[in-house]
């Protein structure tokens, strides 16, 4: 997946968390969870056979690295 395609999937990802009123839990959840982006990532790359392959797919896709964590992090730390 490019660059650019994970990071508007990922804005939309940053966008429905904020809509639902989520983006502190979400921050403090990033923030916590940290250090284990990495097995995040790979519990990504485990779920995503289970997961419905609509909307979210993309999503899945840029979070299935430690750089898609942080880049998810960095986009709900600039909207605050």
């Amino acid at each position: 997946m490019n660059t650019a395609h994970a990071d508007e999937s990922l804005e939309r990802l940053a966008t429905a968390i904020a809509r639902h009123g989520l983006t502190t839990p979400a921050r403090i959840a990033l923030d916590a969870l940290a250090p284990l982006d990495v097995i995040a990532g790979q519990v990504v790359l485990f779920a995503r056979p289970f997961l419905p392959h609509g909307y979210w797919a993309a999503s899945m896709d840029a979070l299935c690295d430690a750089g898609g964590w942080a880049r998810l992090r960095d986009i709900l730390n600039r909207d605050c």
